[in-house]
């Protein structure tokens, strides 16, 4: 029998550590309760059928991994977003705070110098952000070719 309650002993994504109890975190860990089962009791299968469970076996960590690679990359990318914007708020607020107080020639050359720093900051933000991605970019670089990860193995 397969079980349905949950595993606490299932190894998770990083990721979905922070959802835990939700229907992503519970199907993950009723999918890794049973494979652990499965494989617990794969010499009382019949061999014709062990080697079909072997292969859904394979084909669902594969699959697993892939959707973690996919979550994480998917978070990391939300985070990066989101920590633009809270960069791009706090800009608005001490340009807007600077035009508030602008009533005179004097605070005319102030906003224009607040300004101008403001923007010297985004352009730096985002030169550190381009070189940040291309750092990234070649740690990951994949030379063309054949793919090892479609390659099956014949047990």
């Amino acid at each position: 029998m397969l079980y349905t309650q949950f595993n606490p002993r299932g190894e998770m994504n990083k990721t979905l550590e922070t959802i835990r109890g939700c229907w992503i975190t519970r199907d993950h860990e009723i999918a890794e309760a049973n494979r652990e089962y499965l494989h617990t009791f794969l010499d009382q299968i019949p061999a014709d059928l062990r080697e079909k469970f072997l292969n859904v076996l394979d084909w669902s960590e594969r699959t697993e991994q892939w959707s973690d690679i996919i979550i994480d990359g998917a978070c990391k990318d939300s985070d990066r977003r989101l920590n633009k914007i809270i960069f791009l708020e706090a800009q608005i607020k001490i340009l807007i705070q600077a035009i508030r107080v602008t009533k005179d020639v004097e605070s005319i050359r102030q906003l224009r110098a607040t300004t101008r720093e403001t923007l010297e900051r985004m352009e730096e933000r985002k030169r550190e952000e381009d070189l940040k991605r291309l750092q990234e970019e070649a740690a990951v670089f994949v030379p063309p070719g054949p793919s090892l990860c479609y390659r099956q193995e014949r047990r």
